[in-house]
């Protein structure tokens, strides 16, 4: 399916663990140009946009293909990948004309800060941006303490939600080149550090409303949720296609005691892909197709776990040695629970939904229903 990639994928493998540690200051930004240059970004995209079509499943396999030879690449991927999304279900034709066509290509960086965001439409914490709009112009204040896929050394462009002082909430791409935006140090991971992740400051931002990309982020950031989180599904899935290909070539001599256990894993995920391949058809999500959606998430997130746990138990001392891929992938996949909506979120999330007989007020705009 994927084309051009064996070049790419072959670095991944034979770079991934420098990539995952941060070795030499190595960042991922060959591997998102050679991607770009491949159309990998563009599956799922229109063709009108300049993107290649196709299925959202494809989009999903292409990041599930990187993610196997490294997730720290597949992760900034995923970032660059639903940053897209963003600009080609907006409405705004400056960025679809002038900006959608570089992000692409891999030529600019496309990062997404709206962790924050999604985090706020559940109704677990306060929007961290405050925006003013004057006349032509917007500006923006505040301070996001992770965002991912910051170009250090050429531009980017991120996408963030603020709140205005008359109580919208506007969805913006901030470019790097902003008077008054900060990108801070690094941050210090325990994986994937070469992620270019790091803190944004927005002192007194100014933007023309060409940067707008939704006027209506209640509404704007439902229609968006579905792809968001099923792209991230393709993390795990890579990482867990690689663990358990490695667990079977090791299930000989005292390890076949395993057997079943992986015979098990391998069950579960085949039932998960036809899920995930069932729900990349859907054009819209109800109420009930959302919470199935979320528990998809914690499902393939959990079994990404197990698996390298599985992998770790199965290569034993060798898996351990720091600089062996197994090590490496446990560490790596310590990332995906924490993953922005996190485990313990969506599982919350599940639980307050399951605890009442009666949709709450708002909750059908949540979920992307439009009555």
């Amino acid at each position: 399916m994927l084309d051009r990639g064996s070049e790419i994928l072959s670095f991944l493998e034979e770079r991934a663990t420098d990539l995952n540690n941060g070795t030499a200051n190595l960042n991922v930004g060959w591997a998102l140009t050679k991607l770009g240059e491949s159309g990998w970004f563009g599956y799922a995209i229109p063709e009108s946009l300049g993107g290649r079509g196709g299925s959202l499943l494809q989009a999903v396999e292409a990041i599930s293909s990187v993610s196997q030879c490294c997730l720290t690449t597949g992760f900034v991927f995923w970032c660059q990948r639903v940053f897209i999304q963003y600009l080609a279900a907006s409405n705004n034709t400056y960025l679809q004309n002038k900006i959608l066509p570089a992000v692409l290509k891999g030529e600019i960086a496309g990062a997404t800060g709206l962790s924050n965001a999604m985090k706020y439409l559940g109704g677990i914490e306060e929007l961290r941006l405050q925006a003013k709009i004057e006349g032509e112009n917007v500006t923006v204040n505040g301070f996001l303490p992770w965002a991912s896929n910051l170009d250090s050394n050429g531009e980017f462009i991120v996408a963030v939600a603020a709140q205005t002082t008359s109580g919208e909430t506007l969805i913006l791409a901030l470019p790097s080149f902003a008077e008054g935006l900060k990108r801070g140090e690094d941050l210090q991971l325990l994986g994937l550090q070469a992620s270019r992740t790091s803190t944004l400051e927005f002192d007194r931002v100014q933007l023309s409303h060409d940067w707008i990309i939704s006027l209506e982020a209640a509404k704007f950031l439902p229609s968006v949720r579905p792809c968001f989180l099923l792209l991230q599904c393709g993390l795990a899935l890579g990482i867990t296609r690689k663990s358990l290909a490695e667990t079977e070539k090791n299930l000989g001599g005292k390890a076949a005691v395993a057997s079943d256990r992986y015979f098990f894993a391998r069950e579960r995920l085949t039932r998960l892909e036809k899920t995930i391949e069932q729900f990349s058809t859907l054009e819209s999500f109800d109420l009930g197709r959302t919470r199935q959606l979320f528990t998809l998430r914690v499902d393939i997130t959990r079994l990404a776990v197990e698996s390298v746990g599985l992998e770790a138990e199965i290569k034993g001392g060798k898996g351990y040695f720091r600089n062996s891929d197994t090590a490496r992938r446990l560490r790596e996949v310590a990332f995906l629970p924490v993953l922005t909506p996190s485990l313990i979120q969506l599982e919350r999330e599940l639980q307050r939904q399951s605890s009442t007989d009666k949709i709450l007020p708002g909750e059908l705009e949540r979920a992307g229903v439009r009555e």
